[in-house]
């Protein structure tokens, strides 16, 4: 079977809102071993965290990224990976600026530093590359969000074969950087493709509600098809791993 399956998960960094990353970390480690993803993209994690949730995770999985300040500092949009599926070609980490290659730079008026972690996978399965790009756009600039739409476009338009975009981009749908995405770029959002949950992605501690807004999405180009997709929505002891759910989709390669 050739169908692999995408997680993106914003993992909440280390804040101190009452519920500690010690907590949250077995949580968001039982929840990926139960769901298997292949491929997760992943933010605000901070290096400890992710040190930690790997070595809580089976030996297969395995861990790259940049923090946004650069090497090991500030927030990651880390990606985790099988590394019994996938292998990596190349990764390539960069600012959503007007000087993508400068570490920690910042424009249009961020209210910090944002990455985008872009992947060259190799399927080990059926030997065909995958490009997957994995972001974290920022809260406040609308112009900030448009900006970086179109850096990603160029990382999209370079690709050698089918490609995945994971994040957290901080707006709904329907929003201009979503029509961008999925109008003027033609992507297709899978959780839109396969109808399920009318729940937000965001949830602040709180749990599901219905018609919350979705801003955690998985988009892909029209060469693969969504074959099932769902907002994982799993806790224990009535603790989530974060504020944000996980989304998950099933993915296959369209010839």
């Amino acid at each position: 079977m050739s169908d692999f399956s995408i997680m993106t998960f914003n993992l909440r960094y280390p804040a101190l809102d009452g519920h500690p990353v010690a907590t949250r970390l077995p949580i968001a480690a039982e929840l990926i071993t139960q769901a298997r993803p292949h491929i997760i993209g992943t933010q605000e994690g901070e290096l400890d965290q992710l040190e930690n949730l790997i070595s809580l995770l089976p030996k297969e999985y395995v861990w790259l990224g940049e923090g946004h300040s650069g090497g090991n500092s500030g927030e990651f949009t880390a990606v985790i990976y099988d590394s019994s599926r996938f292998d990596v070609d190349r990764v390539d980490i960069s600012w959503l600026s007007e000087q993508p290659e400068t570490v920690a730079s910042e424009s249009w008026g961020v209210s910090h530093a944002r990455t985008l972690t872009v992947v060259d996978f190799r399927d080990l399965v059926t030997k065909q590359p995958l490009r997957l790009l994995n972001t974290h756009l920022d809260h406040r600039s609308e112009e900030a969000r448009l900006e970086s739409g179109k850096i990603m476009a160029d990382h999209l338009a370079e690709a050698a074969g089918p490609c995945v975009v994971t994040g957290d981009f901080n707006v709904a749908t329907g929003s201009p950087v979503y029509n961008y995405f999925c109008t003027e770029l033609g992507l297709t959002d899978t959780g839109a493709a396969v109808p399920g949950e009318n729940i937000g992605t965001f949830h602040r501690y709180k749990g599901p509600k219905d018609g919350d807004p979705r801003i955690d999405w998985i988009l892909t180009t029209s060469d693969l098809q969504t074959v099932s997709t769902r907002i994982n929505t799993f806790s224990a002891g009535g603790e989530y791993p974060s504020d944000h759910f996980p989304v998950e989709a099933v993915l296959r390669r369209v010839d």
